[in-house]
């Protein structure tokens, strides 16, 4: 009988920052010890720069690479410069096909100091739970995106975002109170925005459509429209809270610049081109920490 392939994980600290060494499958039963891993990592103070070596890394299946993807979006979300050492050719032959060497920087070795790509701004403020939540995120988040976005772009990132604000202050939990959290960071090629409360929340393959009247069509206006969406569970004012955010990948073109109108579809996804790849287009990424639903 064939041995199993014994899987490694090394963290060596260095004056430039930490690498995070992998050795031999990274699949679905080895690939929540690295999301561990990387999770502990970022924890340490003062930690900017964060390797990943895939050097000895022999196959990686989907579970892998969404691992991967988990990885980047959260060192990212927390300014940290995040590259890969890459595995073998014919391993970094499928990260090129599904999109996610395009998303990371390769290195030679480890220690090749990756360069930062942190967010350009960041908006953080608390809406009163009443009925002009959704109008005062839809200003915050035009002003946010006025010089990051195209006109298009940002008619449809308002849209999604009063969307998931109506959605917290018309459908709270039971008991649910307090305010309702909203995120805006811009980053060069696309926004996030997050919406936060103290609810229970949802898992994104459960949501049904209402009948027509009924209300609660907004997430599937996000998820039609938003490039990717999902669900995460922070802790709000020291209790187990709800988030739901989406992303929106920006044009080329700046704000105010003469563009074809991309909303005459149903879905915005429609348009986007093969730069989106696999690697944002895995129909549900789920983690310890929550779950992902892309479109390309």
């Amino acid at each position: 009988m064939a041995s199993l392939p014994k899987f490694r994980i090394d963290t060596r600290e260095s004056g430039s920052g930490t690498t995070i060494k992998l050795a031999g499958e990274l699949d679905s039963a080895t690939c929540t010890e690295v999301l561990e891993r990387f999770e502990r990592a970022a924890a340490a103070p003062h930690l900017r720069q964060l390797v990943i070596d895939l050097s000895e890394v022999s196959f990686i299946d989907s579970s892998g690479m969404r691992a991967i993807i988990t990885v980047e979006r959260r060192a990212e979300e927390d300014g940290l410069a995040l590259a890969l050492v890459p595995p073998p050719p014919a391993v970094t032959e499928l990260l090129r096909v599904t999109g996610i060497t395009d998303r990371l920087p390769l290195v030679a070795n480890a220690d090749v100091a990756p360069a930062a790509v942190p967010f350009v701004e960041r908006v953080e403020i608390d809406l009163a739970r009443d009925r002009d939540a959704p109008a005062r995120a839809r200003a915050e988040l035009r002003e946010a995106v006025a010089s990051h976005l195209s006109e298009g772009d940002g008619a449809t990132a308002t849209l999604l975002t009063s969307e998931l604000v109506t959605n917290a202050v018309l459908h709270p939990g039971q008991g649910v109170g307090g305010s309702v959290g909203l995120r805006i960071t811009t980053y060069r090629d696309r926004v996030r925005v997050e919406v936060t409360d103290a609810g229970s929340g949802f898992e994104p393959g459960t949501v049904k459509r209402r009948p027509y009247g009924a209300g609660g069509h907004g997430l599937f206006v996000v998820a039609g429209l938003a490039s990717r969406w999902g669900t995460n569970r922070p802790v709000v004012s020291g209790q187990p809270g709800f988030c739901v955010w989406f992303e929106l990948d920006s044009d080329e073109e700046p704000a105010g610049a003469a563009q074809q109108d991309q909303f005459s579809t149903p879905s915005r996804s429609q348009q986007y081109s093969s730069r989106h790849s696999l690697a944002s287009s895995m129909h549900l990424a789920s983690d310890s920490q929550g779950s992902t639903v892309s479109n390309a």
